[in-house]
């Protein structure tokens, strides 16, 4: 794939040449410069919302706030939505593993948390690798 290319014009100005590729999704248009990694953003939201929801259980669990009710009053959220966010805490490992390697696993977005997620790590992985 070509280089960036810089030409100085007549007329004194830099013309700067970078290859580029454009991917349209449903949320808009996305620009991918060689070398940089196609961030997919419902990848990225879902890892996010993983990473919250064990931070808010770890605070929960070291009683430095009583329950999620206490714990979304603290940090201004809807006591639903921390209850769904801390419910994504508890995905098997090895789903977690995947997502993270870039696997493209079926139905995984943070709207799973609105689902009935089994507790056995072995159930969630057969229903979401499936």
């Amino acid at each position: 794939m070509k280089t960036v290319t810089t030409e100085l014009l007549p007329n004194g100005n830099l013309q700067v040449s970078v290859p580029l590729s454009v991917k349209q999704r449903g949320g808009g248009t996305r620009i991918i410069v060689p070398g940089e990694e196609a961030a997919d953003p419902s990848r990225q939201a879902f890892l996010l919302a993983v990473a919250r929801g064990r931070r808010w259980q770890q605070l929960i669990d070291a009683g430095k706030v009583e329950n999620i009710k206490a714990l979304a009053a603290l940090i201004g959220r809807d006591f639903s939505y921390v209850a769904r966010v801390i419910r994504l805490s508890m995905l098997a490992p090895e789903i977690i593993g995947r997502v993270i390697d870039g696997e493209c696993i079926n139905g995984l977005s943070v709207a799973l948390a609105r689902r009935t997620i089994p507790d056995l790590w072995s159930e969630q992985v057969e229903l979401l690798t499936q």
